[in-house]
């Protein structure tokens, strides 16, 4: 080995140990976001498929904003898996603050008779539901994550 072709590793050592100390030294206190459910509407018929348009909510309790490339979610009722979706056009969630959007959602004719069978087994309590969603943040190295959220559709009143 020459010296010339030491210095270069030597270097890249000294950039890669400053580069990876600053990254230790930064304190990121981040929260999960919450993801709730706040409406659900059907939408007309088409073939094969129903559709629908559920309204999020979306709770950054974190001091700097969250901006979203995207969201997947999939929306289970009784137990049984009623619809999916994605979207693109999320808004960003201010720091401490809160974005409510509207997204479309579809499920086959095959898993919403699941669902109708499921609520004709349960008629007239409450309904259980699960919004599982996937969340794309914009930020770099930030992994992309997956909120849950349990909730009771209230059918017994």
């Amino acid at each position: 080995m020459t010296i010339t072709s030491i210095i270069p590793i030597r270097f890249f050592i000294v950039v890669t140990l400053f580069f990876l100390s600053g990254c230790a030294s930064m304190n990121v206190d981040y929260e999960k976001p919450s993801v709730e459910l706040i409406s659900f509407k059907a939408l007309p018929v088409n073939g094969f498929e129903q559709r629908f348009e559920i309204g999020l909510k979306l709770t950054n309790p974190n001091n700097f904003e969250l901006p979203f490339n995207g969201i997947s979610y999939q929306l289970s009722v009784a137990g049984e898996t009623l619809a999916h979706g994605v979207a693109s056009d999320i808004p960003t969630a201010g720091a401490y603050g809160e974005s409510r959007f509207v997204v479309p959602v579809s499920t086959s004719l095959m898993g919403g008779l699941k669902v109708i069978k499921a609520l004709m087994a349960n008629q007239g309590q409450d309904i259980s539901y699960q919004l599982k969603a996937k969340l794309d943040i914009a930020i770099p190295f930030v992994p992309k994550l997956t909120v849950i959220q349990d909730g009771i559709i209230p059918l017994g009143q």
